[in-house]
């Protein structure tokens, strides 16, 4: 018998359209939606990562700890993004990178291990699992390059024109700690763009 999926499938579907609908009806079934309160942790540094998830609404942050212990933000979470810590969950070995909601969220988790045997059977799942770790690489990369532009107005602008829902969402503090600079460097970016 099958069951009918909830409607926030729909947006996961047209990000995988690969992605049979029996294929999500296996996902769900292994899946527990799970809220989480702003503030609170998917993963928590110095935890081995054994769960990946779905966002289905709300946002995140992945941040590291610099040596003197200041938070810094490599990437975002937004709807439909995938938040897993791969490395962590690989190497077996505690999480560098805390995973935080920086507003009530809602998640669809899965179980990391229950996961891989499936990608033997169902080779849409294993393309799926490919695009996600090529999603990720992307990302790093792109922030890698906005680190390397030389002056925060620089950074900023990027943001402007490249990512906008970064600028939208996300409060001024948590995308200074995204462009590693300080909040006052980023005002004054802003006030520079703006005349």
């Amino acid at each position: 018998m099958k069951l009918e999926l909830p409607q926030w499938y729909g947006q996961l579907k047209k990000k995988y359209p690969i992605v049979t609908d029996q294929e999500w009806q296996l996902l769900h079934s292994m899946a527990v939606v799970k809220h989480i309160k702003k503030g609170d942790s998917f993963l928590k540094y110095g935890k081995v990562a054994r769960f990946s998830a779905f966002v289905i609404s709300g946002l995140f942050k992945f941040s590291i700890l610099d040596d003197d212990g200041n938070e810094k933000i490599i990437k975002f979470g937004f709807p439909n993004d995938f938040l897993a810590n791969c490395e962590s969950y690989n190497k077996k070995a505690p999480s560098a990178v805390s995973i935080t909601a920086l507003e009530d969220a809602v998640i669809l988790k899965i179980n990391i291990k229950k996961m891989q045997p499936l990608y033997d059977l169902h080779i849409n799942l294993l393309h799926v699992n490919l695009q996600l770790y090529q999603e990720i690489l992307e990302q790093q990369s792109e922030h890698e390059h906005i680190l390397s532009l030389k002056s925060p107005a620089r950074r900023y602008r990027y943001l402007l024109e490249r990512r906008p829902a970064i600028i939208q969402k996300i409060s001024l503090t948590n995308i200074a700690r995204y462009l590693y600079i300080s909040r006052e460097a980023l005002s004054r970016a802003r006030l520079y763009l703006l005349k």
